[in-house]
């Protein structure tokens, strides 16, 4: 396996735990509807597919569930006012992220962002953190732009930073899924929010499967020193 051009990561649970503030926010916009509020832990199994699909699960409390489209979109929109009031409050970056994305760019490899988070969520947090976790591009949801697994927003990525090797870095089967279809080598960590299932489990399995950003970084130390 050679050095990539660049590395992409998901955000969500693969650099930072946002469940605490995304709980929050949709709690509150359960409370703004008259609805009894939803257990963290069970916010946490929904994350991964974008916000408008877990505004559905959240008020039907069901991942396959659904709910009637003008109270979803109603909903939707109390619930990214209320995020981007606590996005910041909660959030942590994961262990090791920060000397991670450091090793990477000390030798030359670009860094990006691509989530199914909203991008204007994704690049506050991103502009907070810049000095911490420091990326070339971010990208996001945002209207016209197809969420992951579609491969368009990775493709995105790779063309601005005119990169064409990439790895992906992500927690779910979307996100390896997004990676075959951009050609890219998909590494699976075991931090977030893939449904309660294994990401080593998933079909093509990953390339390389990690259970924490500190065993990724101790993998590809000797690679780049390597290629050096």
């Amino acid at each position: 396996m050679s050095v990539p051009d660049i590395v992409l990561f998901d955000l969500d649970g693969t650099l930072i735990d946002s469940v605490p503030d995304l709980a929050t926010a949709l709690n509150r916009m359960m409370a703004d509807l008259g609805r009894d509020p939803v257990e963290e832990e069970a916010i946490r199994n929904w994350v991964g597919n974008g916000s408008r699909i877990l505004v559905h699960r959240t008020l039907s409390g069901s991942l396959d569930g659904r709910v009637e489209d003008d109270l979803a979109a109603s909903a939707y929109t109390r619930f990214q006012d209320h995020y981007a009031d606590c996005c910041l409050d909660r959030t942590r970056i994961f262990d090791q992220a920060e000397q991670l994305i450091a090793c990477l760019r000390d030798h030359g490899i670009r860094t990006g962002i691509v989530t199914n988070k909203p991008e204007r969520h994704a690049v506050r947090l991103m502009d907070a953190w810049s000095d911490r976790l420091p990326m070339d591009v971010v990208l996001g949801e945002i209207e016209g732009r197809p969420r992951k697994p579609d491969p368009a927003m990775l493709q995105e990525a790779m063309r601005q930073c005119d990169a064409t090797t990439a790895w992906m870095v992500g927690d779910s089967d979307v996100d390896g899924h997004a990676a075959r279809a951009a050609g890219a080598v998909f590494i699976g960590v075991r931090l977030g929010y893939n449904h309660g299932r294994d990401i080593a489990a998933m079909d093509p399995p990953p390339d390389q499967v990690f259970d924490d950003l500190g065993g990724l970084l101790d993998w590809i130390r000797p690679m780049i020193a390597a290629s050096a």
